[in-house]
């Protein structure tokens, strides 16, 4: 069988780190980049029938990242992350994160070829933090997430 080209998104090609910790259980990466921090704009004189031109913005706002983690039995998701695990609810976490400051992430994709190719990303601060449950008969596992925005991202 040929090697694939296509990207695949589990099976531990993909890992994400905080400030250098590997995140264990993690189920879902949402990144949402960075958008324009205002929509583009058609400049179009009353005395003109068509636009002379369509200004853009030269600025991004934040970039988003929501990790849903499957939670473990001895403690909350945040817990694992360094610094955080005395953390118990949003305000000790907001604190927590307050008190060490911006930190940085990556997330390294690993091809079947050994290949790899990661991006950083910058000022990262945890935003919110799912503490709620919703626990029925079939319930299997207990996912909870975290998010984190972030100012930009580079290359490696």
């Amino acid at each position: 069988m040929a090697p694939s080209v296509t990207r695949l998104g589990g099976s531990g090609w993909t890992t994400l780190l905080y400030q250098g910790q590997r995140l264990a259980y993690l189920q879902v990466i949402q990144d949402t980049a960075p958008t324009p921090v205002a929509t583009a704009q058609a400049v179009q004189p009353i005395d003109s029938p068509v636009p002379l031109e369509i200004v853009t913005a030269t600025a991004v706002g934040v970039g988003t990242l929501r990790m849903t983690f499957y939670e473990q039995w001895v403690s909350w998701v945040w817990q694992q992350l360094p610094g955080f695990g005395g953390a118990i609810n949003l305000l000790e976490v907001l604190q927590t994160q307050l008190a060490l400051g911006a930190v940085t992430m990556q997330k390294v994709v690993t091809s079947p070829s050994g290949l790899m190719r990661a991006l950083v990303y910058h000022g990262c601060v945890i935003t919110d933090i799912d503490a709620g449950e919703n626990i029925n008969i079939g319930t299997m596992t207990l996912p909870k997430s975290i998010t984190v925005q972030y100012t930009y991202t580079t290359p490696v």
